[in-house]
């Protein structure tokens, strides 16, 4: 996933599949929420693009659980960490008592909770055609209407996947948060570091500035954390960046 704003861009590397899949989740309901009001027929149908996406996600996988199964660990893990003498206990306790709620809800919403969607035939129309380049006139009636209209529908198919987007945002939120910044240092664009294998890392993030021509290709193995920085020549061709390089590294470890 990149992130970026004006001066910086920072890329992530998750080390585990299911921190990947909960950031290609949360830039999915970034995306929709980013389209889904626009005027122009393209970003909505844009929209439905990344619907249909989500919907497979969901689909193919039990992200309730792992959801759960993951807010547990980071519960457990701060519930221990709540009477270390340098912790701060306003913050645990608050972080503590929005992990209850998140797992109350995840707990309350029903194994089935999709099943909304299988009764939904313009849903089903707009995923099962989403790929394809001539759409039947259910989809183009819809696209039709007012941007208010489409808007609306989109919020309704949304919302009962809110506590999904809730405890993606929250999870995420908390790895960053746990981020151990530090300035690194690529000699000739190559970076090598052995890993504490006493240490979980969840997600690795790298921080450059926009003005450079470079960006990183990120390896996590067992042992070893791996950064070469590639370029591109005038072919359009990726080739290493030959260039001593200083670059902002984060190791989010829970």
């Amino acid at each position: 996933m990149i992130i970026s704003d004006a001066h910086t861009v920072v890329y992530e590397e998750p080390v585990q599949e299911r921190i990947r899949k909960f950031l290609r989740i949360e830039a999915l309901f970034k995306n929709i929420s980013y389209f889904q009001g626009s005027e122009s027929i393209i970003e909505i149908y844009t929209a439905m693009t990344y619907i249909s996406e989500l919907h497979q996600i969901l689909s193919r996988s039990d992200i309730k659980s792992e959801l759960i199964r993951e807010i547990e660990t980071q519960y457990t893990i701060f519930k221990k960490a709540k009477d270390h003498p340098d912790a701060n206990s306003s913050k645990v306790i608050s972080i503590l008592e929005k992990q209850e709620i998140l797992l109350k809800d995840l707990y309350a919403v029903k194994t089935n909770y999709l099943d909304i969607y299988e009764k939904d035939e313009l849903f089903k129309t707009i995923i099962k055609n989403s790929g394809e380049t001539v759409q039947p006139t259910t989809i183009g009636f819809w696209l039709s209407r007012d941007s208010h209209f489409r808007s609306n529908q989109i919020n309704l198919w949304m919302e009962s996947l809110e506590f999904i987007k809730k405890s993606v945002v929250f999870v995420l939120e908390i790895i960053r948060q746990s981020a151990s910044y530090t300035d690194a240092f690529a000699e000739k664009g190559f970076y090598l570091e052995k890993i504490d294998l006493q240490k979980k890392i969840y997600l690795i993030r790298i921080t450059l500035t926009t003005d450079h021509y470079y960006f990183p290709q990120i390896s996590v193995g067992k042992q070893r954390l791996t950064i070469m920085f590639m370029t591109k020549n005038d072919k359009n061709k990726f080739i290493p960046y030959q260039e001593d390089i200083t670059f902002g590294l984060s190791k989010c470890i829970l």
